[in-house]
């Protein structure tokens, strides 16, 4: 095995990786839940950065149900961000196969 070669390999995954994590950070996803009346927007990374909340559904007498929804947007935008992340960082190291399993 040339260690030239695994050196350069591992220098242009971890190039790869900068540039997803930098397409990350740009990018967002949203989740939402109730049919709308709550939506989570999150960052490529999974950081909440926005809640909108449908007036329609405060209701002081079920507070139980907003938060319901909150809770179930909340975990659909976590789980788009991850499915964007292991899209964006799994081409990243796509050709890491050469590497013998360092990776």
């Amino acid at each position: 095995m040339n260690i030239q070669k695994l050196m350069k390999e591992a220098q242009k995954a971890q190039r790869k990786m900068a540039e997803a994590q930098e397409r990350l950070a740009d990018l967002s996803v949203e989740g939402s839940s109730g049919g709308g009346l709550v939506t989570v927007t999150a960052g490529g990374d999974g950081t909440v950065t926005g809640i909108k909340i449908d007036p329609s559904t405060v209701d002081p007498e079920d507070v139980d149900l907003l938060e319901d929804l909150i809770t179930a947007a909340v975990n659909e935008a976590q789980r788009k961000a991850k499915e964007l992340q292991e899209t964006e960082l799994g081409d990243a190291m796509g050709g890491l196969g050469g590497l013998g399993g360092l990776f």
